[in-house]
């Protein structure tokens, strides 16, 4: 009896140690899981904050060099303004003291000069034989325009813009470009002459201004083709379309008209055929360009051989 109750207590006791063994392996295990979770948990948080401070570092150095960019941006966008305001104020300064200057300039250009009136210039005609404005052909008077002065119903006299073209191209280049309207060359023809002067440009547009106060383009035009040198010995379209063609100025086709406003650039160069036939192509292409013609009148006139009088005869 004694011994069984012996056994009883030492099973106990070993059941209860196991129970003790067991209770301690899991209290072990479960601080072994809290450590590693404490330690992952640190490691977490600490890479973290790692990574904020390599945003906050990284935007900081962002905004440091956008800093750095907006003021370098800042002091050259102040450079320029700074250089353009200096030549702003030269190029003003120069303009003031050219246009003075050239004020003076063209009040002695005009010193003296007559008033322009219509009976003046009609009592300076260069030309014997005169035809009205309604004898001469629409394609003459439109090949002259477009050869000489596309802007001719578009100015007062001056042609401000073609003006400062032939001056800078004059300039830049080894070319000489001319800016004188059809207004001016009608000056020119009447009043004043062929010296390659400042002077003498300056009272062409003088008289150019005057002359569009009392008459109208088309009369300004008609001056112009009544009183053009063409060549051999021929002054006005009408004594050039009797040399040339052999014919009463009224009569000429698109091609006779575009030849002999051609003609008018270069009146010895031109007397001959070939050259003026290949001037007249060019006259023809303005006139193409600017809508005066079309294409099928454009390539009937080319087709046309456009025979000088003399080598008709």
């Amino acid at each position: 009896m004694a011994e069984n109750n012996e056994n009883r207590i030492r099973r106990r006791s070993t059941t209860n140690n196991n129970r003790n063994t067991v209770k301690n392996s899991n209290n072990n295990a479960r601080k072994k899981n809290t450590n590693v979770n404490t330690r992952t948990n640190k490691n977490k948080k600490t890479e973290s904050i790692q990574e904020a401070r390599r945003k906050r570092d990284k935007q900081e150095q962002f905004e440091l060099e956008r800093e750095i960019y907006y003021r370098k941006k800042k002091r050259k966008r102040k450079k320029r303004l700074k250089i353009a305001t200096k030549i702003a104020t030269i190029l003003l300064v120069l303009t003031v003291v050219g246009g003075i200057i050239f004020s003076g300039f063209a009040l002695y250009a005009i010193n003296g000069a007559p008033q322009i009136t219509k009976e003046l210039i009609r009592e300076n005609y260069v030309s014997s034989e005169v035809v009205s404005d309604n004898q001469i052909p629409d394609d003459l008077k439109h090949a002259i325009v477009a050869m000489e002065d596309r802007r001719f119903y578009k100015h007062n006299g001056v042609d401000l813009k073609a003006l400062f073209r032939s001056v800078l191209n004059n300039l830049v280049t080894s070319s000489t470009q001319g800016g004188s309207t059809i207004d001016m060359q009608v000056s020119k023809n009447l009043f004043t002459s062929e010296d390659k002067t400042y002077k003498r440009k300056v009272l062409d547009m003088y008289n150019a201004l005057q002359m569009n106060k009392i008459m109208t383009k088309d009369e300004i035009l008609c001056t112009y083709l009544n009183n053009i040198y063409l060549g051999r010995s021929a002054y006005g379209v009408a004594k050039g379309a009797k040399v040339y063609f052999n014919k009463d100025v009224s009569e000429l086709n698109l091609a006779q008209c575009a030849m002999l406003a051609g003609i008018t650039n270069n009146p010895y160069r031109f007397r001959e055929h070939d050259q003026a036939k290949a001037r007249q192509i060019q006259v023809l292409d303005d006139m193409l360009e600017q809508g005066y013609i079309t294409k099928e009148e454009y390539q009937d006139a080319v087709d046309d051989p456009t025979l000088f009088a003399s080598e008709i005869d």
